[in-house]
């Protein structure tokens, strides 16, 4: 069955629904801002050896009937009984009941020590992160003029920081707890998302070349679009399943990791389709060499 969808006729439509998805991340950064966790701020680290075997699961969720969420869980040695838990930065009353607790609700144990730990990610990394993304976006701006032209390059880094705001955007909105598993997310999204566009924009590329006098930009674009759309679903879908996965059997953390995914996923494959090739388009349109006027012809008057 051959797949046809209107991809350019509502483009308009595109565009408003990019603009209020914008406008709601947008907001969502600027109302509740981004949760940074434990490795953006630092924290406190317990070490404990509880006297039998426990699970991750059963020290996250009871930390997270305490509010404090986001805590890591790392056990050491052979066994599952030394454990180094890292929760957010709390006063000695609040660890006093934090240790009440756990021994209540997952086992005894002894404690070996508790310590006041440093951010992970500090400013400098922070600025080095931000500085790789700003190189990483002009390297791919160059790779893409060169293999294209520079519309096509302008288009998808568009496109591209569209999925990126929208999706962090959302995150503040819901306000999970940032770790240096968001920036990876992030950084993966920035790939994926070119990698889609390129495909996109390769097959607008190839019918260019064998493009007829009378075919509108128009129609050779949403052929174009409507010959990869099936495989661009078909590859987000595979991973999206993937990372549905992930969101429901896998640890807290893994879980804000895979819903950073997800959203950048979806956002990424949509903005490929409805939101990158309209943008070259228009801009191909604009800049396309106007028809010369002929020239009217001036009767000069015969000198006297």
């Amino acid at each position: 069955m051959r797949f046809h969808f209107s991809f350019i006729q509502h483009w308009k439509l595109w565009f408003v629904v990019s603009g209020l998805l914008a406008i709601i991340g947008i907001g969502g950064f600027f109302i509740r801002g981004l949760n940074y966790g434990i490795d953006f701020t630092g924290g406190t680290q317990l070490d404990l050896r509880f006297h039998q075997s426990v699970t991750t699961t059963a020290i996250t969720n009871t930390l997270d009937s305490m509010h404090l969420s986001g805590s890591t869980v790392v056990f050491l040695g052979k066994g599952r009984t030394h454990a180094e838990i890292t929760t957010p930065n709390i006063s000695q009353a609040q660890r006093d009941q934090v240790l009440t607790t756990l021994s209540r609700k997952v086992g005894a144990f002894t404690e070996i020590s508790t310590n006041r730990v440093s951010s992970v990610i500090g400013q400098e990394t922070e600025q080095r992160a931000l500085l790789a993304v700003v190189i990483a976006m002009a390297a791919i701006m160059l790779y893409m003029a060169i293999r294209f032209e520079w519309r096509f390059a302008i288009a998808g880094i568009a496109a591209m920081v569209h999925d990126v705001v929208i999706t962090v955007g959302l995150i503040a909105l819901i306000h999970i707890q940032l770790s240096q598993n968001f920036i990876m997310a992030v950084l993966t999204i920035f790939g994926y998302s070119i990698t889609d566009k390129i495909i996109v924009f390769d097959r607008i590329r190839e019918n260019l070349h064998t493009r007829k006098k009378n075919d509108s930009l128009d129609d050779l674009v949403n052929t174009s679009l409507n010959q990869v759309v099936v495989r661009s679903i078909y590859t987000s879908v595979t991973v999206l399943i993937a990372l549905a996965a992930l969101l429901v059997f896998a640890g807290s953390n893994i879980r804000d990791f895979s819903l950073t995914m997800f959203l950048g996923v979806v956002f990424g494959t949509y903005s490929s389709l409805f939101i990158a090739s309209p943008i070259w388009m228009m801009w191909r349109k604009k800049e396309a060499p106007k028809k010369k006027r002929p020239r009217r012809s001036v009767d000069l008057e015969p000198e006297p």
